[in-house]
């Protein structure tokens, strides 16, 4: 019996050690076209809906050269984090990141506080990646 058992044992792990090779996958052409189209339309899109932290925002005489300081500081401190410099009239505002999530926003919002206390997160098309 326990010869038995040791074959067909021995046999079965065989089995399964070749039959890992042979894995093969039927899509259908349909289901490739709805993929492309997928990823195309991603592509085209360029921005949606999320958040920036914005970190400054300066109006008056001297405000864009202000808020370019600011951004180069940042800059400086933070290479890593993409920053904007966007006017809407009167104000030249100094925004930075693109997050998905207010909580993605928000893990990177205490960092930038230490540097920035007055930073906070708003509203804002981003960037797809």
């Amino acid at each position: 019996m326990r010869k038995f058992l040791a074959i067909f044992l021995f046999c079965a792990a065989c089995g399964f050690a070749f039959a890992q090779g042979n894995v093969r996958y039927d899509i259908e052409p349909g289901i490739t076209k709805i993929q492309e189209d997928y990823i195309y339309n991603w592509k085209k899109l360029g921005e949606i809906n999320g958040f920036r932290i914005q970190i400054a925002a300066y109006s008056g005489v001297n405000s864009r050269s202000q808020a370019e300081a600011a951004r180069n500081s940042f800059t400086a401190l933070f290479p890593y984090t993409r920053s904007y410099l966007i006017y809407n009239e009167p104000y030249f505002k100094v925004r930075v990141g693109d997050y998905y999530t207010r909580l993605q926003a928000f893990k990177d919002l205490e960092t930038i506080r230490e540097t920035y206390p007055s930073a906070y997160i708003v509203p804002d098309k981003i960037r797809y990646r």
